[in-house]
């Protein structure tokens, strides 16, 4: 059998294709129009954009081929036979349904399962679509995880073909599917079915080839041994560490980039947030003090100290009305987040407390004071606040309020950040505000005002409630946090994260937002957010171990630690090694959900709240040990 390839370069797709067995031979567009259609059994085009309309030559014979019933494999292009497809539309929100077909179904693929090609541009029928037969359906945010069991007639009526047979010898996708690896095409399981399906159409036999993963996660050691867990773990720093520095502006002069964004186009290109902010650059300085500290590299310290000028710098504000607001970032000059601003300035509390540095507790201290004449009376700030909203006056009637805002997403590291700022200045004002906050949001507890998820609340108030005991060694404060951390340990999944939960779907990005969104479909999900939840436990674990001095804390600490090392990813692209990813299914084994966030869905990458935070995590009992060493 001949398989003619019509490509203008080697790709994923037609590696796989020449493991087939079959006579496979490969020319570019412009070559194809002098070769003699009529010698080959069977066709493959594979153009590079999406929305490609063939060159009338070649559209022609291989139209006359197609009628000799020869079978032809088409990608993304606008017009073939009959059949007219639309403009190219973006992809990335929507994910297509297995429905098979009546003739064979795809040997892996069950009806209703979802498959995710990432940011493609999709090509579907807008003439005749009743001449096509419709294999995978895209469909816009489908509330479902991995499957669904919507019925056919409704994902026909709502959704697109994606990959379709044109009568007996067409098989057409609507998709860039060339490079399926590079994009990072998942399920990955799924997509094997596909891909080897779509090769045993095309040639007639099983491949003997498919590309290896982009990216592998985790360590394969055995990490309940002692030895091989701190091994790796001290090999996770150094990789996480190096990863941060791939992203510094200005050699860390002018701080951080953000990370990656989800968005991986269809030839594995990603997507770079290069913006600045003060949450990343504070938190990534204080992974790079740690890791310095910890090792004697002084090259690090003075690296953070670059970055932390970008923190105590331009984005303090000295004087004035806002004398003492810490800014969200480059491009939002003027808005005021104060978790965002308590992330930044923790690790220089960490150096104050643990670290024998103070150099900026000053100016924590100032920034500290604004957002505390900011705050409501019950110790909870409202989500944020914009330079042109607020004058004298408003500023008054935002501390004369009863009550802020009860979410451990805006408020509990503000909370953890008083407390330590209390403790390292010996100002009891600082603790009282956060002592009143976090009762506050205990009273409410588990109904407070969840952003992302009721696991995302949980993980965010293990930090602070251990302060709050640490400080105050209350009984009534320890019960908090063993309270917490118990509910905690209900969503924990085998695999060691834990899982998104949200009872009664009351997140304020839950599963139908359509801007900012969470990684959950459903409860049960066995999918964790490394960007909203489990990145905050290796931190928070070590601080209720520190606090209570209970092995269980530090089993947790350690049990978190390893689901870390289990989850971060080896890679030859330098942009994803040694960093993790938001989401990460945890029976898939591999980064993967609802793609429905408008930028941080399962593939993004941060260098703040992700990466940095683990890294301190996971550094964090040993900067304990050091100081009580001396």
């Amino acid at each position: 059998m001949r398989i003619l390839i019509v490509s203008d370069y080697e790709c994923d797709f037609t590696r796989v294709l020449k493991s087939c067995g079959a006579e496979v031979e490969c020319v570019d567009f412009k070559k194809v129009l002098k070769t003699d259609l009529t010698v080959y059994d069977s066709f493959c085009v594979l153009p590079k954009k999406s929305g490609t309309y063939l060159d009338a030559r070649l559209r022609e014979k291989l139209e006359e081929e197609a009628r000799k019933g020869k079978r032809i494999f088409l990608q993304a292009i606008r017009g073939f036979l009959g059949i007219l497809c639309e403009e190219p539309a973006d992809s990335t929100k929507s994910r297509m349904i297995y429905i098979g077909n009546s003739e064979e179904k795809i040997t892996g693929l069950f009806m209703g399962d979802l498959l995710d090609d990432e940011a493609n541009l999709m090509c579907v029928p807008e003439l005749h679509p009743e001449d096509v037969e419709p294999i995978l359906v895209y469909q816009e945010h489908i509330i479902a995880h991995t499957h669904t069991e919507m019925p056919v007639q409704e994902i026909l009526k709502r959704g697109k073909p994606g990959l379709w047979k044109a009568g007996k010898n067409i098989l057409w996708a609507g998709f860039i599917l060339r490079n399926f690896n590079e994009a990072r095409f998942s399920p990955r399981a799924k997509w094997e079915a596909v891909i080897r399906y779509v090769a045993r159409w095309i040639t007639g036999g099983e491949p003997a080839f498919y590309p290896t993963e982009i990216v592998h996660y985790g360590t394969s050691e055995k990490l309940d041994e002692p030895k091989i867990f701190e091994c790796c773990r001290r090999k996770a720093i150094e990789r996480g560490i190096g990863w941060l520095e791939r992203f510094l502006e200005d050699g860390g002069k002018g701080g951080i980039k953000e990370g990656i964004a989800h968005n991986i186009t269809p030839d594995g290109n990603y997507t770079v947030l290069d913006g600045v902010r003060t949450d990343c650059t504070g938190e990534s300085a204080g992974a790079f003090k740690m890791y310095a500290y910890l090792n004697g590299k002084k090259e690090y310290a003075d690296l953070a100290s670059k970055m932390d000028g970008i923190v105590y710098g331009p984005m303090l504000v000295k004087g004035g009305l806002f004398d003492g607001m810490v800014r969200w970032c480059t491009s939002s000059w003027n808005v005021c987040y104060q978790d965002d601003v308590a992330r930044a300035l923790l690790p220089g509390l960490y150096d104050a407390l643990y670290m024998e540095d103070a150099t900026h507790l000053e100016d924590i201290c100032h920034a500290m004071d604004f957002l505390i004449g900011t705050t409501a009376k019950d110790g909870l700030r409202i989500a944020r606040t914009d330079t042109h909203d607020l004058t004298e006056l408003e500023m008054e009637k935002l501390r004369q309020q009863e009550h802020g805002f009860p979410s451990a997403h805006y408020n509990a590291y503000y909370h953890a950040a008083l407390l330590l700022t209390g403790k390292a200045s010996g100002e009891k004002r600082y603790i009282e505000v956060a002592q009143k906050g976090l009762e506050r949001m205990m009273e409410l507890y588990p109904e407070t005002a969840r952003e992302q998820s009721e696991t995302e609340e949980m993980c965010r108030l293990i930090l602070p409630l251990a302060i709050l005991y640490q400080t105050t060694k209350e009984e009534k404060h320890r019960q908090m946090l063993y309270r917490v951390s118990k509910d905690l340990q209900k969503v924990r999944h085998p695999f060691g994260g834990y899982r998104e939960w949200d009872t009664g779907y009351k997140a304020a990005c839950s599963r139908e937002s359509r801007e900012e969104c969470s990684v959950l479909t459903e409860n049960g999900d066995p999918v964790a957010d490394l960007l909203y939840s489990s990145n905050w436990l290796p931190l928070g674990f070590s601080f209720a171990y520190e606090a209570t001095g209970d092995r269980w804390f530090h089993e947790l600490w350690k049990d978190s630690v390893i689901f870390c090392l289990k989850t971060q990813m080896f890679s030859e692209k330098e942009h994803l090694d040694g960093a993790w990813c938001r989401a990460f299914d945890m029976e898939l084994k591999e980064a993967y959900a609802a793609p429905h966030d408008v930028g941080w869905a399962a593939y993004a990458c941060e260098t703040g709240w992700t990466v940095s935070e683990i890294l301190m995590g996971l550094m964090m009992p040993e900067i304990f040990e050091k100081k009580k060493i001396g």
